[in-house]
C-alpha cells in the first residue's frame, strides 16, 4: 500500500497567474498533460481549497499543493519526462546581503534562477538544496542577467516581498553595455505586450562603438530592458535575441563575453519585517570588469 505524497508546497510570486501556468514553470520535469489531468482530477489545492479549473487565477502568497498518492520515486518514474533536476549541488555563491528573514547573491551571468526542461540542473536553486531549511524567490534574473537575486527565508517575508516587486514599490538598477551612442539621459515608454512600460537610462560611459548605460526600471515587463534598447537602436551587447547578430559575433571574439552584458548592480526597497530602507549594492564580475578596462584602454 502506497503512502500518500505531498509535492513540495509552492506559493505563488505572481499576480493573477493561471494555476496551469504556474505549475508548468515549476514542475517542468513533469509531463503537462499529466498537471492538466492533476488539476481537472482535483488533486490541486490552493489554500486548502480543491482546484479543478486550469484557468483559475491565483495571487501573490497563495500555498498551492499537489496531492498525489505514491513516494516520490514513483513519481518521477510515473509522470516524469527525464531524470529529476532538483538534486543538491555545491555551486560557490556571493552572498552580499542576509539577515533572519532574507539573502541576497550576486548572481552570476549563466546560472539560470531555476532548472528547466533546457537548463542544466546547475542553477541558484539546485545550490540552494541543502543550505537552506525552506526558501522563496520573489523575483526573477535571466539567466544571463548578473547581479543582485533576492532570497527570502520565509513565508511571511517572501508574500510582503512579492507585494513590493508585484506593485513596483521597490527600486532596481542595472548597468549595460549597448552598442551605439547615447548621448543624453532618456525615458523609453513605449508599451510592451499592450502595457505601459517604462526604462530611464543614463550614459555613464562612452566608447567606440558602444556606451555603458545605468538603467533604471520603473514596470516589470518581460525583457523590459532589452527590447526597450533594441527598439531605441542601441541594444545590448552580447543579446542574441533582440540585439545585432554581427556586432555580437565581433564583440565576444575581441572581449570574450560570456552572454550579453546587463547586470543588476542595486535594488532597494523597505525591509518586510524591520520596516527599514535596505539598500543591497552588487558589483561587476570579473569578466566583465576586464571589458570595461579594455574599452577604456582603446578609448
Amino acid at each position: 500500500m502506497t503512502e500518500e505524497f505531498y509535492f513540495t508546497k509552492i506559493f505563488s510570486d505572481r499576480e493573477n497567474e493561471r494555476i496551469d501556468k504556474l505549475l508548468r514553470r515549476r514542475y517542468p520535469l513533469i509531463r503537462l498533460s499529466v498537471l492538466q489531468s492533476f488539476i481537472r482530477s482535483g488533486k490541486v489545492f490552493v489554500d486548502g481549497k480543491r482546484v479543478k479549473d486550469g484557468a483559475f487565477r491565483i495571487q501573490i502568497g497563495q500555498e498551492v499543493l499537489l496531492k498525489v498518492a505514491g513516494n516520490e520515486e514513483e513519481i518521477m518514474r510515473r509522470y516524469g519526462r527525464s531524470a529529476p533536476e532538483h538534486i543538491p549541488l555545491d555551486i560557490e555563491l556571493d552572498v552580499i546581503y542576509e539577515d533572519k528573514e532574507i539573502i541576497a547573491f550576486n548572481k552570476p551571468a549563466g546560472l539560470s534562477v531555476q532548472p528547466g526542461t533546457n537548463v542544466s540542473n546547475k542553477s541558484l536553486y539546485n545550490a540552494l538544496l541543502g543550505r537552506m531549511e525552506e526558501f522563496f524567490f520573489v523575483h526573477r534574473l535571466d539567466k544571463y542577467t548578473s547581479g543582485v537575486i533576492i532570497v527570502s527565508k520565509t513565508h511571511e517575508s517572501a508574500k510582503k516581498l512579492s507585494e513590493l516587486f508585484s506593485s513596483h514599490d521597490i527600486e532596481k538598477k542595472y548597468i549595460t553595455l549597448v552598442k551605439g551612442l547615447v548621448k543624453d539621459k532618456l525615458d523609453i515608454k513605449t508599451p510592451l505586450d499592450g502595457k505601459n512600460a517604462f526604462t530611464r537610462v543614463e550614459p555613464l560611459e562612452f566608447y567606440s562603438g558602444c556606451t555603458l548605460l545605468s538603467v533604471q526600471i520603473f514596470t516589470g515587463r518581460k525583457h523590459q530592458i532589452r527590447r526597450h534598447l533594441a527598439m531605441n537602436g542601441t541594444p545590448v551587447i552580447g543579446d542574441e535575441i533582440y540585439g545585432d547578430s554581427d556586432a555580437n559575433e565581433q564583440f565576444k571574439k575581441a572581449y570574450d563575453l560570456n552572454g550579453y552584458f546587463l547586470h543588476c548592480s542595486e535594488v532597494s526597497f523597505i525591509h518586510p519585517v524591520k520596516h527599514l530602507e535596505v539598500k543591497i549594492k552588487a558589483p561587476l564580475d570579473v569578466e566583465r570588469q576586464k571589458i570595461i578596462k579594455k574599452l577604456r584602454k582603446e578609448g
